[in-house]
């Protein structure tokens, strides 16, 4: 696997749309979440679907699978692992939410190789001027890359790369709305990022 990888337009209408109507009618965000209890101080909105711990290297893929309520969760899984995550375990499924004022703050996820992390893209619209780009940085501390939160737009990542959702501008009236699957490949190290 590469260590970034983009792909716009990865949901399709029907599965995306499931997934918009799924967070509007089942997801009940809590704020507070940081994205690294040792990198940042300042919160945003969140709602853990598989309420395991941040620093769980344990397959709970049959946690996912085995809940009824989460179908169009469960469904994206599928195609992941079907494709683009065929040996991949795993360990979290959590979506983020940011507000006008809530900023992201640059983290990594992990710091051990073979840590992943994909985040699907799933708000119904999102323009330019909105800005909230997820950003990943170089070694250099340069934004080297930048990507729009784009309805149904996926990308993925080595979970040791610096990256932070950017914040929301004064004319957005949305809500960003990230779902992220955090997953291991065979004989990973353990991580407690």
């Amino acid at each position: 696997m590469e260590r970034f990888n983009l792909k716009n337009d990865f949901l399709a209408k029907e599965p995306l749309e499931a997934l918009q109507n799924f967070f509007q009618t089942n997801v009940f965000w809590t704020y507070g979440w940081l994205a690294s209890t040792s990198q940042s101080t300042f919160g945003h909105w969140n709602h853990d679907f598989l309420k395991t711990k941040r620093d769980n290297q344990e397959d709970a893929e049959h946690v996912l699978l085995g809940n009824e309520s989460l179908g169009p969760i469960k469904d994206l899984w599928l195609q992941l692992k079907s494709d683009l995550l065929k040996d991949h375990s795993l360990v979290r499924c959590y979506a983020n939410a940011h507000t006008f004022g809530i900023d992201g703050h640059p983290h990594t996820d992990s710091s051990t190789p073979g840590n992943y992390t994909t985040i699907c893209y799933i708000n119904p619209v999102w323009k330019p001027e909105w800005a909230g780009e997820t950003v990943f940085f170089n070694e250099m501390g340069d934004i080297a890359h930048a990507v729009l939160p784009k309805p149904g737009r996926m990308v993925q990542f080595d979970g040791r790369i610096l990256h932070a959702a950017r914040g929301l501008s004064r004319v957005c009236p949305a809500m960003r709305v990230t779902l992220m699957f955090k997953t291991t490949v065979a004989g990973a190290t353990q991580d407690a990022s």
